[in-house]
């Protein structure tokens, strides 16, 4: 993103106030997750998750999904904690609580059509780095879930001009980011890098924010940019993407993003993508229902 843009973007927000802050749960929860994983004060998550009813269901929901294919159902939240680990109740968090901070935009994409694929991203991306045995695959959950972020900042501060774009882009079948930045003169890709400095979200994830229509093997976090690249095209391309039909091919074995990967990671050389992406089919259903689970308890709070 270029000063002029950036400026532009800084300024936009000063006249109409402040983006949303990060919501509270989410700092305790950041701040309690901070350190050495040792040092974590189990107790305290499961208080500030038993807090929110509808993040405490979620959680058990997760933990006795088909995802973790458990054997004997947890019951109690503690145990849901236990079970999912430290980074997935973060990323539950992030995932139950984000819809809430911008349902008032009141224009833009459907809000469903939103998060089913930004969930749809992150369990890809996730599921991406296990297959690859990529190191700390669980911070790629939530470069994924908010790889889009700016589609909900330009919704909120430039109204008018994303719905135009969004119905271009639609009727022309064009992506999306392609569309901003002819109506806007930027895309997601940068109101979404300002909303992750304003949140002081980690380097990794606010690079992927920034990069993942155009990732770099150049750049300080091209691996985790190259798999978010990679699972928000396949989501787009079956059926988790934006609602309506993009007109491009999208070949993985060809992508730049995925050649890169394979020189990193030996794993990669030895996958059945055709196996892959069919797998891929499967997770449609489960974000689905938590898509349904978070807007849900969202109607039950107004």
């Amino acid at each position: 993103m270029n000063s002029e843009t950036c400026e532009r973007l800084q300024q936009k927000i000063k006249e109409l106030g402040n983006l949303p802050a990060m919501p509270s749960i989410l700092q305790s929860l950041s701040q309690c997750l901070g350190g050495s994983p040792s040092d974590v004060n189990i107790d305290r998550v499961v208080s500030l998750i038993s807090y929110d009813k509808s993040l405490a269901a979620q959680c058990l929901r997760m933990a006795n999904s088909a995802l973790f294919r458990r054997r004997v159902e947890v019951e109690s939240v503690r145990g849901a904690v236990l079970a999912l680990g430290m980074w997935r109740v973060r990323d539950i968090v992030y995932s139950c609580t984000l819809p809430g901070m911008f349902s008032h935009t009141g224009h833009g994409m459907d809000p469903a059509t939103f998060w089913r694929h930004a969930l749809g991203t992150a369990f890809v991306s996730q599921h991406f780095g296990q297959r690859l045995a990529m190191p700390s695959p669980e911070k790629l959950y939530l470069a994924g879930l908010l790889h889009d972020i700016g589609i909900l900042v330009n919704a909120l501060l430039y109204k008018e001009e994303f719905q135009r774009a969004l119905e271009l882009a639609q009727a022309t079948e064009t992506p999306l980011e392609e569309v901003e930045q002819e109506v806007l003169g930027f895309s997601h890709c940068d109101s979404g890098r300002v909303l992750a400095e304003v949140w002081h979200l980690p380097a990794d994830v606010t690079g992927a924010i920034e990069q993942h229509h155009h990732p770099s093997s150049q750049s300080d976090n091209a691996e985790v940019t190259a798999v978010i690249y990679l699972a928000d095209l396949l989501c787009r391309m079956r059926g988790l993407g934006y609602g309506y039909y993009e007109a491009r091919e999208f070949h993985l074995a060809s992508e730049a993003a995925w050649q890169l990967l394979q020189e990193k990671y030996p794993a990669a050389t030895e996958l059945d993508l055709a196996r892959f992406t069919f797998e891929l089919d499967s997770y449609a259903v489960e974000v689905q229902g938590m898509v349904d689970t978070i807007f849900a308890a969202g109607r039950a709070k107004a």
